[in-house]
């Protein structure tokens, strides 16, 4: 008898059977690999994984993956070591009104207009690792912030900085912002020049225009231009194609 509870006992405290079930566990848990639905996420994908681009340009309709494939990727990165954080940031422009005047934190003012990048990173990390990441959106290893409010900040960290709605910053707030950036961190631009909401001149289009003119190595550029390239359902695809032939929405270049 007491043989066998010993024999019990040792099989308990056995760690290779303890490595078997952590394996097991993180073999159920391993995010799928992201596939790419068209050819121009083939391309962003690409962009997105090549340690030789460092910023990209992504331009784009409504519905195309623009930020759920840079959150995801930036996720993965994170969950490999590969990258130490994860700063997403935007302009605040709504309605003429500034995020100071609500109420809460900066992350819960921010958070209803980053949530379609929060999502998922969340979904792929999980709940725990992401709320743990999050922290305040502040001094953890996922940042929230305001495009204003980043503006002088050197980013020297391994980290992704993912610059949403970037068609409403100002040519010298985008300007601020990539001139900031060191080799360890890549920047992605993602915006659609038909919702541009402010005055002047865009700074994404600033940027497009820039890069071009001269002719930057490392960077990439990505244009989601078609209804073709949308992936999000057939209305919003029909909607866009009856927004094109009715001269609402232009070719993002």
């Amino acid at each position: 008898m007491q043989q066998r509870r010993n024999t019990r006992k040792e099989k308990q405290n056995d760690p290779s059977k303890s490595r078997k079930v952590k394996e097991k566990f993180v073999e159920v848990n391993k995010p799928a690999p992201i596939v790419a639905k068209t050819e121009k996420q083939k391309q962003y994908l690409a962009m997105l994984n090549d340690p030789k681009i460092q910023m990209i340009i992504c331009l784009g309709l409504h519905g195309v993956g623009k930020s759920f494939l840079s959150a995801t990727v930036a996720a993965d990165k994170y969950i490999k070591n590969d990258i130490t954080k994860i700063i997403v940031a935007r302009p605040y422009v709504q309605t003429g009104k500034s995020s100071g005047l609500k109420p809460g934190t900066g992350l819960q003012k921010l958070y209803p207009y980053v949530r379609n990048v929060l999502d998922p990173i969340r979904k792929r990390m999980g709940d725990a690792a992401f709320n743990i990441a999050l922290a305040d959106g502040e001094s953890g290893s996922i940042e929230v912030q305001e495009l204003e409010s980043i503006r002088g900040r050197s980013f020297d960290e391994r980290s992704f900085l993912l610059l949403e709605e970037s068609q409403q910053s100002t040519p010298e707030e985008m300007l601020a912002v990539i001139t900031r950036v060191s080799d360890d961190c890549k920047i992605i631009c993602s915006g659609d020049l038909n919702q541009r909401d402010g005055q002047g001149e865009s700074g994404l289009k600033w940027l497009l225009d820039f890069v071009r003119r001269h002719n930057i190595p490392g960077v990439g550029i990505v244009n989601f231009d078609s209804p073709e390239d949308i992936v999000r359902g057939g209305l919003v695809k029909n909607i866009a194609i009856g927004l094109m032939k009715e001269g609402q929405l232009r070719n993002n270049k």
